[in-house]
């Protein structure tokens, strides 16, 4: 780790989307970073020599987050500076059909982050402290998306828990974020409907929802928050 170094963070699912601002946000901000990719590898490299260009360290770790065996070596084998810092932002988000039994998104969106969350405890120096964010999701979903928002529901019931269980070594946050970008599924009428009922009218900006996770990486008091990032969108959800 450079002498200058924030720490060393793991990001989920970091190579596309919302992990890449949050990857190359927290790189600009003295944040050495792992990069976290299952298919999308020629990205997750374009991504490394940014962050490099940024005279920070930048990892890659291949990992596919279903099978619970990759998970559980994917920390262990991570390269570079100790790591104090992970950002769980990586999630399947699919029909029902394609995940008959929702094994698929418990594995991904669940069980992935509650034991990569607990590796990292179990990782840091006896000198160290931690910072844990989990990326949430504060959008409704329809009835064909059941067990994507089940995984995320069971998620963020353990944040009280974990930060209870894992202070005073690692603080455990949130960030719930609103329509964000359009998904493949998505038109963009109806992309531009769901952000327009939020309060303030617009789209989740993915820089936003990266400052957020840098400010609870780096506040040293707070635990066991889940910040909204969804333009107003938990004012009206029940």
């Amino acid at each position: 780790m450079n002498d200058n170094s924030k720490g060393h963070v793991l990001v989920t699912g970091a190579a596309l989307r919302i992990g890449r601002e949050i990857a190359l946000t927290l790189a600009q901000a003295g944040w050495d970073v792992t990069i976290h990719f299952n298919r999308s590898a020629d990205a997750a490299q374009s991504l490394a020599l940014e962050i490099k260009a940024l005279g920070r360290y930048a990892g890659m770790a291949q990992a596919d987050l279903a099978d619970p065996q990759a998970v559980a070596a994917l920390i262990l084998s991570l390269q570079g500076p100790p790591l104090t810092a992970l950002v769980n932002n990586a999630s399947l988000f699919e029909h029902d059909d394609k995940d008959p039994d929702g094994s698929r998104h418990k594995a991904i969106n669940f069980a992935a982050p509650i034991t990569l969350s607990h590796a990292l405890l179990g990782g840091l120096a006896a000198d160290s402290a931690g910072a844990i964010v989990h990326i949430l999701d504060n959008t409704s979903q329809p009835a064909i998306l059941t067990h994507y928002a089940h995984s995320r529901h069971l998620l963020r019931e353990t944040i009280p828990a974990l930060a209870t269980a894992f202070a005073p070594k690692v603080r455990v946050n949130a960030v719930a974020v609103g329509p964000s970008l359009i998904n493949e599924r998505q038109s963009q009428a109806h992309f531009k409907a769901r952000c327009t009922e939020t309060p303030l009218g617009h789209a989740s900006q993915p820089i936003d929802i990266a400052k957020a996770v840098l400010c609870l990486l780096e506040n040293s008091s707070i635990t066991g928050a889940i910040l909204p990032v969804d333009s107003g969108l938990h004012l009206i959800s029940t």
